[in-house]
Formats: structure tokens, sequence, C-alpha cells
């Protein structure tokens, strides 16, 4: 069976999820947000599974992946501001840290220092999307709460990027 560019689709199906979910949340459709968030978590980890399964890792799908899922949660943030969930300083944090880290491992990799996600790296995705999933069906008090320990998390885990961006002095 040849599945080449399949997880690539997989990865767009989480932009295409993307405005139908933003378009439910802000209307109030809660269990249907909850469905789409939870549609887009399943793709994500779905991708992955196909890519490395069928031996379909492209450069283009472990660009795509990631961009996908900036905007993705981006895009869903912005949404939960404008309920007023949340705090467009929340947004401003979470965005600042992507960059940030996003500059660190670009630079290193431009060296040759390749830095794997870390386990609370992926501590923090798992937070924040079921931050994510709690937002969207309209558990407010619980959902930011989470966000916000997935933000310390997130700057704990960028502060590992940092330590390794100064020992191997990447920069130079």
């Amino acid at each position: 069976m040849n599945l080449a560019g399949f997880a690539n689709l997989i990865t767009l199906s989480r932009l295409v999820i993307t405005p139908f979910l933003i378009f439910s949340i802000l209307h109030d459709k809660y269990i249907i947000s909850g469905i789409l968030v939870l549609t887009a978590v399943l793709s994500d980890w779905l991708d992955g599974v196909v890519a490395r399964r069928y031996n379909d890792v492209t450069k283009h799908g472990e660009l795509l992946d990631p961009a996908v899922d900036k905007i993705f949660t981006i895009s869903v943030l912005v949404a939960f501001v404008e309920k007023n969930y949340i705090s467009s300083f929340i947004v401003f944090l979470i965005v600042a840290r992507e960059m940030l880290v996003t500059w660190f491992r670009s630079v290193m990799v431009s060296k040759g220092i390749v830095v794997p996600a870390s386990y609370l790296g992926k501590l923090k995705t798992t937070a924040q999307l079921a931050a994510i999933f709690l937002l969207s069906v309209n558990v407010v008090t619980y959902g930011s709460i989470l966000l916000w320990i997935s933000i310390i998390i997130a700057y704990i885990s960028a502060l590992d990027y940092l330590k390794i961006f100064i020992k191997d002095r990447a920069w130079s």
C-alpha cells in the first residue's frame, strides 16, 4: 500500500479543522468544539504514527507538523481571548516561548546540534492540549489553571534549550 504523503494530509487536516473549531467556540457549540479538539489531537498523534510506520518521514513533514500545531494552538487561544476565557497576556507568553524555542532550535540545527523534543516539552504539549479541550467545552476555571501549568512547564523546558544553546555556544 502506497501511503506516501498521507501523514502530511493528516497534518493538514488540523489546519482544515481550525476555522470550524474557532467558529464552534465563538458560537458556544461545546460538544462540537470538544469533538473537533479531540479530532485535532488524534490527528497530531496519528500523523506521526503513519509517517514512522510507513517510512514517510520527510523534511517537508518535519517542518509542516510544528507549523500547523502552532497555527492551531494560537488560533484557538485567540478565540478563547475573544470569549474572555483567557487574557491576551497568556497568548503572549505562549507565543513568545514558542518563537524563542523555535529560534534556539533553528540556530542549533544550523550548527549541527540536534536537540530532540524533551519529556518536559511533551508534558507541556499534553497539558496545553488538555487545557484547550477543557476551555473548548466551557470548563473555563480548570482549563485556565491547566493552561497556566502548561506555561510554567513550557518555560522550564525552554530553559533546557537555553542551557544547551549556551553550553554549545550555538550563536558563534
